[in-house]
């Protein structure tokens, strides 16, 4: 495809599209929440006493396949203007969209069951695309993934770990939502310049899709994403990146990855102080970056305010933690140089931030008050 277009201006068709993907991920999410009988209350009150959740009543978590479907509807009606590597390479994720769906709907799969669907996802889309990470604009790296295994397996690595990542922060209401749609539009503003229309389109259908969520899920977490969605969004973003990065030289890696570096440094940083504590990687916790956020907030407005407000304030906090690094990868697309710099200054900040939030917090009852109220957090998916 990548037909060269600088125009910010969608066509009346595109337009039309775009505001039907949003009506119907909102319709959606509005009949799963009228009709929730189907799914099992006994599992949404489960939810509540879950490590890492953040949320106080029962809520349904199928809001992702309210985004699923309306992405696959806008995705379908515009798919003239797709390129055929990148129709196959998202398709691949209905693998682990439906494992995905399993676990939101009956709780039952393992979250190593659901890493290997999501590498089974990435398997199948290397193959149909045919399409394999060959240069991220770091000379050591580079130098490796000239060698065709190792550059499968950074490929599987980037995608399968964005899926998982992507789950892990979908933890407080507008947190995952708010983060996909300032990566879908950081992707479009790097596919502008680099003139690959296709990525632009796929995008904006992303935006659409979520903002139907968005509604609903944020400020008050009426319904959350859940696995399915989380996953499967997860591996849409990753193969946008993938192959954007594939077909366009000038587009660095590394800039691409500072678009990903929130849910992927969250993710990295959880599974290193889960082996220094001794506990299993996949172990749920309530120590992610935004549960520190969410609890330190509490304790700075002294619980004056609500657990949903809390909530719903602690992703709004958020918004310059992930929106300043794919700012950055937008401004670098196209300079190694300066993308590895600020990815390495970015991780700092990151492990910086949260060591030091982590005691000052600590010092004011931090922890005993995390004990006191364990079955306090907001998706139960991480």
């Amino acid at each position: 495809m990548g037909a060269r277009t600088m125009s910010l201006i969608v066509s009346p068709v595109e337009l039309v599209v775009l505001t039907a993907t949003f009506l119907i991920s909102l319709g959606l999410c509005v009949l799963c929440l009228r009709r929730a009988g189907w799914l099992s209350r006994g599992h949404m009150v489960t939810d509540l006493s879950a490590r890492q959740a953040l949320h106080t009543r029962p809520t349904p978590r199928v809001g992702g396949i309210a985004i699923i479907f309306a992405f696959a509807f806008g995705s379908f009606a515009l798919h003239t203007e797709l390129s055929a590597d990148l129709i196959w390479a998202l398709l691949a994720g209905c693998i682990v969209f439906c494992v995905g769906f399993r676990e939101d709907l009956a709780r039952d799969v393992s979250p190593k069951i659901r890493l290997l669907a999501a590498f089974a996802s990435a398997v199948l889309a290397v193959i149909l695309s045919g399409t394999v990470v060959r240069d991220i604009g770091v000379w050591p790296i580079d130098a490796g993934l000239t060698f065709g295994g190792i550059a499968i397996f950074i490929t599987l690595l980037w995608s399968a770990g964005t899926c998982h990542a992507l789950n892990l922060i979908d933890g407080l209401n507008g947190l995952a939502a708010g983060y996909t749609i300032s990566a879908a539009l950081g992707l479009f503003m790097v596919a502008r310049v680099a003139g690959e229309q296709d990525i632009q389109i796929l995008s904006l259908v992303l935006i659409f899709a979520i903002l139907g969520f968005l509604i609903l899920n944020w400020p008050f977490g009426l319904i959350f994403m859940g696995d399915a969605g989380a996953y499967a969004i997860g591996h849409i973003l990753a193969w946008m990146c993938i192959i954007l990065t594939v077909r366009n030289p000038d587009v660095v890696g590394i800039a691409i990855l500072l678009i990903l570096f929130w849910p992927v440094a969250d993710t990295i940083f959880s599974i290193i102080r889960r082996k220094i504590g001794h506990k299993p990687p996949g172990q749920p916790d309530r120590l992610h970056f935004h549960h520190l956020v969410a609890r330190g907030l509490n304790i700075v407005l002294r619980d004056r305010v609500g657990k949903t407000a809390i909530n719903s304030l602690a992703s709004l906090t958020l918004m310059p933690f992930y929106a300043v690094p794919i700012i950055s990868g937008v401004v670098f697309w196209d300079k190694p140089g300066l993308a590895f710099g600020a990815l390495c200054v970015f991780t700092v900040l990151f492990i910086g931030i949260y060591v030091m939030g982590k005691a000052y917090f600590s010092n004011r009852l931090f922890m005993r008050t995390d004990r006191n109220n364990e079955a306090a957090t907001t998706s139960p998916s991480s």
